[in-house]
């Protein structure tokens, strides 16, 4: 038994620097947290500004967090998509995708220079909205910035909060959670049958790819039903798609090719069949 959500897609310009169609089953998905950092200041005209206004006292908060990010890590997921690829990859990059521990720098710098590649090695933090004053010559007594937080497998929405507190250090700046996190989902097997059921069925629709799992970097419904197979709840759409047609995704001219159809229909039919 599984759960199967989408989340996953087959990506056919590669990736981590391969050069061939993956296709990337979701094992896990990032967890959620917004955080609201808040500060008061005495208002009054704008011809005479205090030496930081609230602001510039959020302002400054919402740089601090920017200028460090959370620490990469291989072992949130990505570790085990470049670990499931290496028997397929050439000989210089399975010798650095099999020792991880040795060439995880070098790993890490070359995912980081990328952004869908450095939110899958790091908890990420995306300032989204900020507000204060309602006229220009006014100075606010308030401001506000709301910061979106993806978190990595292993990271907390506990440990967030306190990281982020502390990177502040300042008593002026309010932190406080917008509305109840969700924390990372767990992280279902590669080693099983349902796993290599989902691996089969996807072979046997499209021969030329690889297989790989991965972490999801947004959010699927798959969380809400992985109680019911904690260790067998994958993501996973069949669907060939370019990271164009990615980006595309909930934004403008967002499609699908008419061809994709029947190999929608052929995958399901078979995983139907390959399960019973």
């Amino acid at each position: 038994a599984m759960v199967l959500d989408e989340g996953g897609t087959i990506k056919t310009d590669g990736v981590a620097g391969i050069r061939h169609p993956v296709a990337l089953v979701g094992i896990s998905e990032k967890g959620y947290l917004g955080l609201v950092l808040s500060a008061t200041g005495q208002g009054g005209h704008s011809s005479m500004p205090p030496p930081l206004t609230s602001v510039g006292r959020v302002a400054a908060a919402v740089a601090r967090l920017e200028a460090a990010p959370f620490p990469a890590r291989l072992d949130g997921g990505i570790g085990s998509t470049l670990t499931y690829l290496t028997p397929a990859v050439p000989f210089g990059q399975r010798l650095v995708f099999a020792n991880q521990w040795l060439f995880g720098f070098w790993i890490e710098k070359k995912l980081a220079a990328a952004p869908t590649t450095n939110a899958a090695i790091r908890t990420t933090t995306a300032p989204t909205i900020i507000s204060g004053g309602a006229k220009d010559n006014v100075l606010p007594i308030a401001a506000a910035a709301t910061v979106n937080f993806r978190l990595l497998p292993g990271d907390s929405s506990a440990a967030v909060l306190r990281r982020v507190r502390a990177l502040l250090n300042d008593p002026l700046v309010q932190v406080r959670p917008l509305a109840a996190g969700q924390e990372a989902s767990p992280v279902s097997r590669t080693d099983n049958a349902a796993f290599g059921t989902l691996h089969r069925t996807i072979k046997s629709v499209f021969p030329q790819v690889l297989v790989a799992p991965y972490t999801v970097l947004g959010a699927t419904d798959a969380r809400t039903y992985a109680f019911l197979c904690p260790q067998a709840t994958y993501r996973f759409s069949p669907l060939l798609m370019d990271q164009q047609a990615i980006e595309s995704m909930h934004g403008t001219n967002e499609r699908l090719r008419t061809t994709a159809y029947p190999e929608v229909i052929r995958f399901y039919a078979a995983l139907i069949r390959n399960v019973q």
